[in-house]
């Protein structure tokens, strides 16, 4: 489904705000959920797993989108829109003054001398945008915003568009970055972390906890699902929250999650293709794969 039929889908425009979109989604799956149509059961989790997909499609599009959708709508609750530094241009044809080798700061994000040392000033660039997005998935931990009943709370809501805003950010900044060097080593660096932040996001937005029993078909594959899930949270709360909180890190118990939440998922979406529960399994496992080649290759160093 591409993003104009998602659009169509859930019967919103383009311009609709996120919180439209969200809105739009819920008061369809109220309608065409399975408790709703028991008469035609296979029709209505047909519908519901479009329902998913449209959803998905259009968060993740946005989320890719350098332009943050409805900004002052996003800081609403948390203040003013951060101040976005301003470019100077350079006069055309004439020659820039480098400075000297030895520096007294950090290159800063528009320092036009960074090609003195252009691995250098990326590697630095980098790592500010790596700490800025780290800070953010703890605080999602902190504030136990992946229970969606405490981010629905409008505080929590706050906290959470917070969270996206700063994640989007970094994540448009490291992508750019691929294409400043040819270094391999550092385009993996960055596309691995890149795709672990999008992969996150995507895994944030989906439920995980069952709306009726009623259909044993979704009941087997959400069982599964929760499960895979469970091993998921203890992967990544252990690498983004626990281990800042311990002081140490238990590596293991990362890893072998990861590894038993991929097994999972990968067994509901072979057992349960026709479960309404098989977009969020897919998104799920597609996170669970790039969180492990972000820990492979960033705690095995």
């Amino acid at each position: 489904m591409d993003i104009n039929q998602s659009y169509k889908t859930l019967n919103v425009p383009e311009s609709a705000t996120n919180e439209a979109v969200s809105r739009a989604f819920k008061q369809l799956a109220h309608k065409l959920h399975p408790d709703k149509n028991r008469d035609r059961i296979d029709w209505a989790n047909e519908m519901m797993t479009g329902l998913n997909v449209a959803y998905s499609n259009i968060m993740s599009y946005r989320f890719q989108m350098e332009k943050v959708e409805a900004e002052s709508v996003i800081n609403k609750n948390n203040g003013p829109p951060p101040v976005k530094n301003k470019t100077k241009k350079e006069t055309p044809g004439k020659d820039r003054q480098r400075p000297e080798k030895k520096r007294d700061r950090d290159p800063g994000p528009y320092d036009y001398y960074a090609d003195v040392d252009n691995d250098e000033y990326l590697i630095s660039r980098f790592s500010k945008l790596k700490d800025t997005a780290n800070d953010s998935l703890y605080k999602f931990f902190q504030y136990s915003i992946n229970n969606f009943v405490k981010r629905d709370n409008p505080v929590n809501t706050g906290i959470f568009n917070r969270v996206v805003l700063n994640l989007r950010q970094s994540y448009h900044a490291i992508k750019k970055m691929i294409d400043e060097t040819d270094n391999p080593e550092l385009r993996e660096h960055f596309d691995v972390f890149s795709r672990m932040i999008f992969d996150f996001y995507r895994a944030s937005e989906c439920l995980n906890i069952i709306d009726s029993y009623m259909n044993p078909l979704d009941v087997d594959a959400f069982r599964l699902y929760k499960y895979g899930d469970e091993a998921l949270h203890k992967a990544h709360r252990e690498i983004f929250y626990d281990r800042h909180n311990r002081g140490s890190f238990r590596h293991s118990i990362a890893d072998s999650n990861l590894v038993e939440g991929i097994r999972i998922f990968r067994i509901t979406m072979s057992g349960y293709p026709k479960s309404s529960w098989i977009v969020e399994t897919r998104i799920k496992l597609e996170y669970a794969i790039s969180l492990k080649r972000y820990l492979d290759l960033f705690f095995n160093e």
